[in-house]
């Protein structure tokens, strides 16, 4: 009768271990579900706790969110030369179903090799999309390592006349 007591026993001490076993499995298996899709989905932007131009690494001069802008965009602002490869960096329109309608590079206008501001210019030249006035700029900087971590960008919302 001993024997059978403990065989119970023991029986239900590995049905505990196996579920608790299967338990912290899943956990772990949804802790990296959650890690990898927040990394996939994450989108590497200026850095949210920058509060003054000098924290910043890029600055728009002449563009505000939802500014109505009218063809072709004129863009200033100035960038920190870590933003440029060969004294550019890209720029694109995108409209609100996604769709990129407007490509474009921002040229530096002086020594771009300094970690200090340097002006530049872009000029967007887009067809207005007949379902949506509605698009972002989207201001990305030159990453020619191709390195996803090294990736930025800024996005202004803007409003097409």
């Amino acid at each position: 009768m001993l024997n059978f007591i403990q065989g119970e026993n023991s029986h239900g001490a590995r049905k505990t271990i196996i579920i608790s076993s299967v338990i912290i499995v899943l956990v772990v298996l949804l802790a990296l579900i959650f890690d990898w899709g927040r990394k996939e989905n994450q989108t590497q932007e200026i850095n949210a706790s920058a509060t003054t131009t000098a924290d910043m690494p890029i600055v728009v001069n002449n563009i505000k969110d939802n500014q109505k802008v009218s063809n072709p965009i004129k863009i200033e602002g100035k960038a920190r030369g870590g933003w440029y490869f060969e004294a550019t960096f890209p720029i694109q329109l995108v409209d609100a179903e996604g769709n990129i309608i407007a490509y474009t590079t921002a040229r530096a206008q002086s020594d771009w090799a300094t970690t200090s501001f340097v002006d530049f210019v872009a000029e967007l030249n887009y067809i207005k999309p007949t379902s949506t006035t509605r698009a972002l700029i989207v201001l990305n900087n030159d990453n020619p390592s191709g390195n996803p971590d090294l990736d930025q960008a800024i996005f202004i919302p803007v409003i097409l006349k």
